[in-house]
């Protein structure tokens, strides 16, 4: 069974994020430029998925991103007005939209990749020895996989 969280590791945890979030939000403004400039990270998102399978249909990417079927349309008018992207019939099933980067949006993913390697080299650099960095990495991990979890599945903060 999970142990209770305490008040004062709430505190500290406070006191450490907030800490933590001013210099990120800078490195963001640094990085985030150019074809990425006010592309939310949903958007970012909307962009990787298209890369990584052009034949995604609008379906699977509302269950990949588990958002709502309106917060993608509006997300993708949103990247189609910047052009960077454009929504295409799909070859697989033409019954269905799919989405196609433009070359602008070819342009924002390199952008994005290069500036992801930017930022997980600072905050990796933060780190003396790769034990370090791969208890980060690990500690992280239990962090995403327990973010989300539903008070039905244990999420409960303890109090």
């Amino acid at each position: 069974m999970k142990e209770r969280i305490s008040g004062e590791e709430i505190q500290n945890l406070d006191k450490v994020w907030h800490a933590l979030i001013l210099p990120m939000q800078k490195m963001n403004e640094e990085l985030w430029n150019g074809k990425l400039e006010g592309v939310s990270t949903t958007e970012i998102s909307i962009l990787s998925i298209i890369e990584r399978k052009p034949d995604a249909i609008l379906k699977e990417i509302v269950e990949i991103l588990k958002i709502p079927g309106s917060t993608l349309t509006s997300a993708i008018d949103r990247l189609e007005k910047r052009g960077l992207l454009k929504r295409v019939i799909s070859q697989r099933d033409r019954r269905s939209f799919g989405l196609e980067l433009t070359d602008d949006g070819r342009i924002a993913q390199r952008e994005h990749r290069e500036n992801e390697k930017i930022l997980w080299k600072k905050i990796l650099g933060a780190y003396e020895t790769s034990e370090e960095r791969r208890e980060l990495i690990r500690l992280l991990q239990i962090l995403a996989d327990g973010i989300g979890r539903t008070e039905e599945d244990g999420g409960k903060d303890g109090e």
